[in-house]
């Protein structure tokens, strides 16, 4: 449901998304690609996953892996705007507060799926590095928040 309520959103407002995503972002910084890649997965209902990027990133050894930051972006501002955001659903509005003890349930399973989707373990990655690369891709959602 969450993923169908952002393309919704997404295709109202299709045309200039990309622009919105990157319109404070320096030309070189391969947004707009990204942000593309990004919508067009998301018209196929793929709107709960988002590309990594290996850092460092011009190192030969790249054992970090976080969410592309302009898809991640991207994927927030859907989800903000969409109907399942609790507070711009009508309906659910008035019972955000008392659903799942106080947490916003669709907010959660907008997290929880994002990660759940969009961590990968890399063939090559130890086990060490996996952990510390979910978790830090975990603190980068969170930071967004």
């Amino acid at each position: 449901e969450i993923s169908h309520d952002m393309r919704n959103y997404l295709m109202s407002v299709r045309e200039g998304f990309v622009d919105e995503i990157c319109m404070q972002v320096p030309q070189d910084a391969k947004c707009a690609e990204a942000v593309s890649a990004y919508v067009s997965r998301c018209m196929s209902y793929g709107c709960l996953k988002v590309d990594s990027v290996r850092y460092p990133m011009d190192a030969e050894y790249q054992p970090l892996v976080l969410p592309n930051p302009y898809q991640l972006d991207a994927a927030f501002t859907l989800f903000r705007n969409s109907e399942s955001n609790p507070s711009k659903n009508v309906i659910k509005r008035p019972w955000m507060r008392f659903r799942n003890g106080g947490s916003h349930g669709d907010y959660h399973n907008f997290l929880v799926s994002l990660i759940s989707v969009s961590i990968i373990r890399e063939p090559d990655a130890t086990d060490v590095e996996y952990l510390v690369s979910k978790l830090l891709f975990m603190a980068t959602l969170y930071y967004k928040t």
